[in-house]
């Protein structure tokens, strides 16, 4: 004990790295199990920020998905959280559910229909948002998707 009848905080900061080690294995993945379906079963785990499940994912299941980060990153994702609230969609040939008006997740979740070892895709539940936007884009008629040039060539007559 220390002077104030304290934990000193050489044994406090060994608590945590022993606490941290301890819980590091608390939430794994289960194998094949893919990224969305362990992120969102391990849902009261995630912080608010920072990828801490979305590492746990990648040291256990995909540990060659060394730029998993970059990925997500360059798709806009910053986080465990957003990933599953702003990555994905629920895929509604698969599954209709009904989500949470606040925050946008579902009520309950079906087991994971897996992905193969090492992937870091979501499995067909779930359907990554950039897609079924890209796929609405090319659904336009031509004359939308194809902007100024379906209006001529510009000039004024």
């Amino acid at each position: 004990m220390d002077q104030c009848g304290g934990v000193p905080s050489e044994s406090n900061e060994e608590f945590q790295r022993q606490f941290k080690e301890l819980t590091d294995n608390f939430m794994v993945p289960y194998p094949n199990e893919c990224i969305i379906c362990f992120l969102v079963r391990s849902m009261a785990l995630l912080e608010p920020s920072g990828f801490a499940m979305t590492a746990s994912y990648r040291k256990h299941n995909a540990p060659r998905a060394t730029n998993l980060g970059g990925r997500l990153f360059r798709m806009g994702i910053y986080g465990d959280c957003q990933l599953i609230q702003e990555g994905v969609v629920i895929n509604l040939a698969i599954w209709d559910v009904e989500c949470c008006p606040d925050c946008g997740m579902p009520g309950e979740v079906p087991d994971c229909l897996e992905v193969r070892r090492g992937s870091t895709q979501p499995c067909k539940l779930w359907r990554w948002r950039r897609d079924v936007e890209r796929e609405r884009f090319d659904a336009l008629p031509k004359h939308f998707s194809q902007g100024c040039a379906a209006l001529g060539d510009g000039s004024i007559d």
